[in-house]
């Protein structure tokens, strides 16, 4: 039991968090855009599942990963449009779309594997190059720091940046402050002269960008393969992520690691001959007690809110 407690907070379990939380937070923090504004987006799988595999596909062609990931995220961008243009442009429901692009992004990329690869189930190659390790020497010196944050691919350190800057855009620039308005109230915003459709394309595009480099990074973080539904639902954590964080790329950031912790915890316990069947479970089960906490912090919030309302009232009566 006691090796099972020194395995929960060992150096192990952090930095494989920090490597597994790097596609759930650049997914998420894009997807922080267009919650705010307004704009119900439930495609996250889908997005990271097409760009998983064209990343794949672009790295094998070209031999760079950068290339790889360049290509999907302009994958994912194309897919997005065509979200926007059925949603935006004829008015279709979001959530309807965005369920038939999830099985649609299943679907099509099953089809492709067999079409370019001629496998079915998964495709392994050398071919695929995954994205290089960078040192940061000042952390050799630092035992822990260096065991949980050094030797990690770039777009774990970009996961770092794009939350500050994220965060910087939203709520530090007139742009940021436009897309909440337009969040907030559109009929408002569009008297005061935002084009409200022109902010909602950006975010959407913004967050497909995100989802793109996101499922870029499942297929060239070193495995250098891809296999049917490689995503595994990390979709649907970058949407929890975004829901329990309200937006905030800063919450969503500390949410999405999280579940990336949850995930490589059951990771570590699955070699102390624990039953994976319980194991597996760890991550849901803290998506659904994060949501839990949450709407019971947003119940008391309106309680106290309510509260306050009533006293003022009595005041001034």
């Amino acid at each position: 039991m006691q090796e099972i407690l020194l395995a929960v907070i060992s150096p192990v379990v952090f930095a494989g968090a920090v490597r597994i939380a790097a596609p759930l937070v650049i997914g998420s923090v894009g997807g922080c855009f267009t919650e705010k504004s307004g704009t119900f987006v439930l495609a996250y799988e889908c997005f990271m599942l097409i760009s998983a595999f064209f990343a794949t596909w672009g790295s094998y062609v070209t031999g760079s990963a950068v290339l790889g990931a360049l290509i999907a995220v302009m994958v994912s961008i194309l897919v997005g449009i065509l979200f926007g243009i059925l949603v935006f442009r004829f008015q279709a429901n979001g959530m309807i779309v965005s369920i038939a692009l999830i099985y649609g992004a299943w679907a099509v990329t099953t089809l492709l594997l067999v079409s370019i690869f001629q496998v079915r189930g998964s495709f392994i190659s050398p071919d695929i190059i995954s994205f290089q390790t960078i040192s940061i020497p000042f952390l050799n010196q630092v035992p822990v720091l260096n065991d949980v944050l050094n030797n990690k691919i770039g777009p774990v350190y970009l996961a770092f940046l794009l939350t500050g800057a994220a965060y910087v855009v939203m709520y530090k620039t007139p742009f940021g402050l436009r897309l909440r308005g337009v969040g907030m109230n559109a009929t408002a915003a569009q008297t005061a002269g935002t084009n409200i459709r022109r902010y909602k394309w950006t975010a959407l595009i913004i967050m497909c960008a995100c989802c793109g480099l996101g499922g870029a990074i499942i297929p060239l973080s070193g495995v250098s393969m891809f296999t049917e539904n490689m995503t595994s639902g990390r979709g649907f954590l970058c949407l929890a992520a975004v829901l329990v964080g309200g937006g905030n790329p800063i919450k969503t950031s500390i949410v999405a690691f999280l579940f990336a912790y949850t995930d490589a915890l059951y990771l570590t316990l699955t070699s102390f001959g624990l039953p994976t069947q319980l194991l597996s479970c760890i991550p849901y089960v803290a998506v659904i007690f994060v949501l839990i906490v949450s709407k019971l912090r947003a119940r008391r919030k309106a309680a106290l809110g309510a509260g306050r309302l009533k006293w003022r009232k009595k005041v001034t009566a």
